[in-house]
């Protein structure tokens, strides 16, 4: 044995040089043969425990590290070592003990006070432990560790610019070290996002690999507005290391941002699944799913994240949202309400303001629309809200105003248009409304409000066929829409002409359908003979003998007057003169003998209004001839059934020329008659009959007299439209009319 296996120090120099190479057991060996020639050598116990406790034989640590102390309680790092054992078990207080002896034993170890300061972070001490770290940068100024750690805490503590100044000395230190960079972005990230991308930036080129780098730069750019940069970081961030949630939340907020919410979803479910404790990703899920118009899976969602975030202002702000568009206004108030108590911000006091208007709480809501406005003037949903609000309300100056604000705002949406619209037309001003109610098709050619509002403006500007065409297209989009539909149906009716509304009643009357006409059929009887009327064809039951004679002088004068020749044989036919019925018919179908209505009308008669089965086609004759009506009421009707409106005209406007032959020049009452039959040709047409007419009855001595009383039934006429229709064809002839009548 020489020398130096005798020698105690010797021997422990050897243990440590073994320690620090990791030849562990080699370094025990040595340390136990220094404690056997000298039991009280505290430098071997102590490195012999700190091998120990490398090698996991704890107990035999801590009984050399506590003989250690008890022998040399000068040596801080024989306690340090022992301190972090009792940290390591859980014992941070017993870790402190020990620290605190080491640093009255050994006040010049800069290191005993780095790690109390360890231990005291730990415990959430952040002020004691800045005042270890205080200790420790005085023993050693150089050292950027010490600046490092006491800058986290800073940090922790919201000291940003303190923590600012510590990571500034470690970069003079340590210019190369990319980590300091990073955690310096991390710190200047909401204060100065420049400075904070730049050294991003300078840590990616130091640490090309450093995933936190591209992360952080990634979502701060995000912020910054620059979406395709951040896309792009984000994505190489979870290249580098794609177990962080944080990086696919991030990354899907910008696809969220960005409309791609399939994409959003995609990267939100990486994040939760691998951080199910996000509330921050299963906010952003829930938004995502709101957005796809899948409420209830985001109801669901945002419930999970405010279990998480029980405080976020804006994760219950959207619940409450959610909760509105799903008609759950209660709920809804409770969240909003919620949120304005958490975080008064314009949008709470707007979202509250929207829900009330739900509630019908208009004076509440006007007030927390009123200190949205306020709080922040350009925040168009507020002003869009509020514009609704003061329509709903009757303000339509006031609706205008706030409406366009808030289109200018960038709300420009169909119901913004839409209401505004509305707006509009209430003032009058059409044209202007109908340029809103444009847009909002332009942006949603499906909003069927949007086409019952333009259909309507329409009709005030007496645009009928524009008109009907949106309440038409409106009716197809939402068969359950009523307003659309009944809108639709009057305006049909309304845009028929004469002859086209008497063929389609004609039509409900032979098949029984008299709703339109009231719940009794002999109302709907008087109208019809009152639209007849009107073309001097009806005639009248208690006058029958009367009409009877009338005919026959017709019919003397002009043998071929098919309607005159129809109107005897049914008033015959009354009468129970059978004969005479087909006599008549047959005379009818000798001058036409094409003609189906009166075929049907004879087939009708022939078998005493009995059906036979190959008579399917004139099953309107039989219908007709068991009704009763009047015999001219019937023959119309069997016009129109048999060969429509259009056949139904020219007959009524050969029996217009019929009976203007008849009126002989300077006969008594001429002028009468010829006014007359203008003012019939005012409802048929064409207009030049109409003015011929007029010229050849101011011919006539009875002009004046009897131009007083066409005046008084054309304006009585008139009247009676009540405005509705009033630029259609028969209208506008008439005011024609009356225009000549009173020159």
């Amino acid at each position: 044995m020489n020398l130096a296996e005798q020698d105690p120090e010797n021997l422990a120099d050897q243990g440590e040089a073994h320690r620090l190479e990791g030849r562990l057991a080699e370094a025990v060996e040595c340390f136990s043969r220094a404690v056997e020639l000298a039991p009280d050598h505290a430098y071997a116990l102590g490195s012999r425990g700190q091998a120990y406790r490398a090698l996991g034989r704890e107990a035999e640590a801590l009984a050399d590290l506590d003989r250690a102390i008890e022998l040399a309680p000068e040596l801080g790092w024989v306690s340090i070592e022992r301190a972090l054992m009792a940290s390591d078990a859980g014992d941070d207080e017993r870790a402190l003990e020990i620290l605190d002896r080491a640093i009255l034993a050994d006040p010049g170890n800069a290191y005993v006070p780095w790690h109390r300061a360890l231990v005291k972070e730990s415990l959430g001490r952040y002020g004691d432990a800045l005042t270890d770290l205080d200790l420790f940068v005085a023993h050693d100024p150089d050292d950027p560790e010490g600046y490092w750690k006491r800058g986290q805490i800073h940090r922790q503590l919201g000291q940003m610019e303190q923590a600012l100044a510590d990571l500034n000395r470690v970069i003079d230190l340590d210019p190369g070290n990319a980590g300091a960079y990073e955690n310096r972005a991390d710190v200047s990230w909401s204060t100065r996002p420049e400075e904070a991308v730049a050294d991003y930036t300078r840590a990616i080129e130091l640490e090309p690999h450093r995933y936190w780098s591209h992360t952080g730069r990634g979502s701060l750019l995000n912020t910054l507005g620059r979406r395709a940069e951040a896309l792009a970081d984000l994505t190489r961030g979870i290249e580098l290391d794609p177990r962080i949630a944080y990086a696919f939340a991030a990354r899907g907020d910008i696809h969220l941002a960005g409309g791609d919410l399939e994409e959003a979803l995609a990267d939100l479910d990486r994040a939760i699944a691998l951080d199910p404790e996000s509330g921050w990703a299963r906010g952003l899920r829930g938004r995502a799913l709101y957005y796809l118009d899948r409420e209830e899976e985001a109801l669901a969602e945002l419930d999970k994240a405010i279990a998480r975030e029980r405080d976020d202002a804006k994760l219950i702000l959207l619940r409450g949202t959610v909760l509105k568009d799903l008609g759950r206004y209660r709920e809804a108030l409770t969240d909003v309400e919620r949120a304005v108590a958490l975080d008064p911000t314009a949008r709470a006091y707007a979202e509250r303001g929207d829900v009330l208007i739900f509630l019908n709480r208009n004076e509440d809501a006007l007030a927390d629309l009123d200190r949205a406005v306020e709080l922040d003037p350009d925040d168009g949903f507020a002003r869009e809200n509020r514009g609704i609000l003061y329509s709903g309300l009757g303000r339509d100056e006031d609706a205008c105003a706030e409406l366009t604000t808030a289109i200018a705002l960038g709300y420009d949406f169909p119901l913004t248009r839409l209401v505004r619209g509305r707006s509009l037309l209430n003032l009058s001003r059409r044209e202007e409304a109908i340029a809103d109610f444009d847009r909002a098709i332009e942006l949603d050619p499906g909003h069927v409000r949007a086409l019952v509002a333009r259909g309507l403006a329409y009709v005030e500007l007496h645009r009928y066929e524009e008109a009907l065409a949106d309440l038409d297209r409106a009716a197809e989009l939402d068969p359950g829409h009523e307003e659309a539909a009944e809108l639709r149906d009057h305006l049909f009716l309304l845009l028929l002409s004469p002859a086209e509304s008497f063929s389609l009643f004609a039509h409900y009357l032979v098949m029984g359908t008299w709703e339109l006409a009231g719940d009794n059929p002999e109302e709907f009887v008087e109208a019809l003979d009152g639209w007849a009327n009107l073309w001097r064809i009806a005639g009248d039951e208690e006058i029958r003998a009367k009409e009877l004679r009338t005919l026959d002088r017709t019919i003397a004068e002009d043998p071929g007057d098919v309607v005159a020749l129809t109107s005897r044989a049914l008033l015959h036919r009354a009468a129970g003169r059978y004969q005479a019925v087909l006599t008549d018919l047959d005379r009818v179908l000798a001058v036409e003998p094409d003609n189906r209505w009166a075929f049907g009308l004879r087939r009708a008669a022939q078998f005493d209004g009995g059906r036979p089965d190959e008579d399917d086609d004139f099953d309107w004759a039989y219908r007709l001839y068991h009704l009763g009506l009047p015999a001219s009421l019937e023959v119309m009707c069997a016009i129109a059934l048999a060969d429509g409106p259009d056949h139904l005209t020219d007959v009524m406007r050969a029996d217009l020329r019929r009976r203007e032959r008849r009126i002989a020049a300077g006969s008594a009452g001429a002028a009468a008659g010829l006014l007359e039959l203008a003012g019939e040709y005012a409802l048929v047409g064409p207009d030049e009959d109409m003015e011929r007419l007029h010229a050849r009855a101011r011919g006539e001595p009875d002009y004046d007299s009897a131009k007083a009383a066409r005046i008084a039934a054309t304006k009585d006429l008139l009247d009676k439209s009540h405005g509705a229709g009033e630029e259609l064809p028969q209208f506008r002839r008439l005011r024609h009319l009356l225009a000549l009548l009173q020159q």
